[in-house]
């Protein structure tokens, strides 16, 4: 995904249609939630172009609490800091996206199991 991809997804997330000035709120905040991710160790190949389900739902989070002025800022600032901690506990985010993907499961031959 590119970050014109999630900048997209992040206009959705806050049932944005329309383009308009305040898309420039929506790219801010979407640059401000990659800077945060950098900030606290992430590899800048996992946010460069941002795939990973995890990643992409925290920066989501990030925009849906920040834009605007939602009534339940807190709960939304809780979701994304419960990303901030699942991302910080896994090690695999520390380390080159290539580096760390690179554990691809082989295909398993369906006939074994008992299939006769």
């Amino acid at each position: 995904m590119t970050i014109a991809e999630l900048t997209a997804a992040a206009k959705l997330k806050v049932r944005k249609t329309l383009s308009d000035d305040l898309d420039a709120d929506i790219t801010r905040l979407v640059e401000t939630a990659i800077s945060d991710l950098s900030r606290i160790g992430i590899a800048d190949s996992w946010l460069s172009a941002p795939s990973d389900p995890l990643i992409v739902e925290t920066v989501l989070s990030f925009v849906k609490a920040n834009y605007g002025t939602p009534d339940n800022y807190d709960v939304l600032a809780g979701v994304y800091n419960t990303y901030l901690i699942k991302l910080k506990g896994d090690s695999k985010y520390f380390e080159d996206a290539d580096d760390s993907t690179d554990n691809t499961e082989t295909d398993t031959d369906e006939s074994e199991g008992g299939n006769v």
